[in-house]
């Protein structure tokens, strides 16, 4: 788990009918706010909750994994030792730290926060409502897509997309700006093409 967001962990709940108990990698702040979501799932399957670390450690077979502090959130670096190929996830960033850089730099893959284009966006649409940044999400345009496009990474995409976002809409000018730096937009394939 990135963080304790509640888009973040509701995907617990739906996998409550397991056997075994889900084994969830968390902060120890990520967990204790998640107490809720523990109780409830208690019932069915359970959590077995584990430590994460910023030192690389054994998820299964030659998949390892590293934590990266963020301000408000956790990103990992995954490694498949076979290929010694790193992929980074990344689906909430307040701000770009010196060690998400670095390990933008060494991944040959990235998932990165694709929140909001904006930091106003929402409030457009719901006025009153909080900054991108008060929510703790760099906006794409004045902060994560210079840095997306500097990254040397093979592949770069933008998950944790909110429904306002106006990369969603092909053609837009936001998405083409994306296209042209060779940044894709995550999707989940359920999307009906016409």
């Amino acid at each position: 788990m990135t963080n304790a967001d509640i888009d973040h962990a509701l995907g617990l709940l739906l996998l409550r009918q397991q056997e075994k108990p889900l084994v969830v990698y968390a902060a120890d702040e990520t967990q204790a706010a998640l107490a809720w979501v523990d109780r409830t799932v208690a019932r069915f399957c359970g959590i077995e909750w584990r430590k994460i670390s910023s030192n690389f450690q054994r998820l299964n077979g030659s998949i390892g994994f590293r934590a990266i502090e963020l301000p408000h959130s956790v990103a990992f670096q995954f490694l498949d030792e076979a290929s010694g190929r790193l992929a980074l996830v990344a689906p909430a960033v307040s701000d770009l730290t010196r060690e998400l850089s670095e390990a933008s730099a060494d991944s040959d893959v990235i998932f990165f926060d694709g929140t909001f284009w904006s930091d106003d966006e929402l409030a457009a649409v719901r006025p009153g409502t909080r900054s991108a940044r008060q929510m703790n999400h760099l906006p794409i345009s004045d902060g994560s897509l210079d840095f997306l496009r500097q990254s040397p990474a093979r592949r770069k995409i933008y998950t944790h997309i909110n429904n306002t976002n106006p990369i969603l809409m092909p053609g837009s000018p936001e998405r083409a700006e994306l296209e042209q730096a060779s940044i894709e937009v995550a999707r989940d394939g359920l999307e009906i093409v016409l």
